[in-house]
């Protein structure tokens, strides 16, 4: 594919993520977040104590309140990334102002927590996932992950705790944590959504067992073993070490395999939300996630 069409499709993608993601976190506001006087994170969420309290247009006052948050990003993340979260800001404000007539009847305060957090987290998790945001913390929170490897919707979880401490002295106790729930849900379903749910566990394993233990997982889990030469710090002895990658319900199998190879071997089990690279149920470099 030409390098030009291959920049409009990715150019393409990006604006209609944009837009997919704006919708979706505009609904969300209007339906469920405003009507059950929530709060969400970042800029949205000061847009939305001013809204509640002085009845501003929370269109125009999330579009103002990013405008510092813009400046003060404008060298420190990539360009492509500032030019899209301008233009996710700017669409985000125009759906909230055309969406802010939509209502849903319903009367229960879980099903505002549940669908407004589940629908703000799909929104920005699929700007995001597309390289854009909508501004707020999502600004702050990719400075955090590019220069301290936090991850993004970690640190946007901490940046609207602030939010909610506000919150408490306006609304009181309950409904702060009810917010709070909110922003819960839709912190780890924007988690979900950028890294996806297909979590992988490596695994290393240090044994003197390597041979025994590397046939049998991969006679019995059928995963790729790599066998690596360790040396103990403190003793000086040469050990093997055995790295593979598997799924989730493997972890019992594998924990079955060193119990009856070597129940002496010394094993860590680490969460890897991303694996590139050739093998099965794995993803490709290149391909589609």
């Amino acid at each position: 594919m030409p390098l030009t069409a291959q920049k409009v499709k990715s150019t393409l993608y990006i604006l209609l993520a944009i837009l997919t993601g704006s919708f979706l976190c505009a609904l969300s506001l209007n339906i469920f977040y405003i009507p059950g006087q929530l709060l969400s994170g970042g800029a949205t969420g000061v847009a939305l104590l001013l809204h509640y309290q002085f009845g501003w247009s929370t269109a125009l006052m999330v579009f103002l309140i990013n405008i510092p948050l813009f400046l003060l990003s404008w060298k420190l993340v990539s360009r492509d990334f500032f030019v899209y979260s301008l233009i996710g800001t700017a669409v985000f404000s125009i759906m909230v102002e055309l969406t802010k007539d939509l209502r849903l009847a319903y009367d229960s305060r879980l099903t505002t927590v549940a669908l407004g957090g589940l629908l703000n987290g799909l929104g920005i998790g699929v700007a995001f996932r597309a390289g854009a945001s909508f501004g707020g913390s999502d600004i702050i929170s990719k400075i955090l992950h590019k220069y301290f490897s936090f991850n993004m919707a970690a640190a946007g979880l901490v940046v609207n705790i602030v939010i909610v401490f506000f919150s408490i002295s306006i609304f009181g106790l309950d409904q702060a944590v009810l917010t709070l729930a909110a922003m819960f849900i839709s912190s780890n379903v924007t988690s979900y959504v950028i890294e996806g749910m297909r979590y992988k566990r490596a695994v290393f394993i240090i044994t003197k067992k390597d041979t025994d233990m590397a046939a049998a997982i991969l006679a019995k889990i059928h995963r790729g073993v790599t066998v690596l030469e360790a040396r103990g710090a403190y003793t000086g002895q040469t050990k093997s070490m055995l790295y593979c990658v598997i799924s989730k319900r493997q972890v019992a199998p594998l924990r079955q395999i060193v119990k009856d190879t070597d129940p002496q071997a010394f094993v860590t089990v680490a969460e890897a939300s991303q694996v590139y690279g050739y093998g099965n149920g794995f993803y490709t470099i290149g391909g589609d996630e």
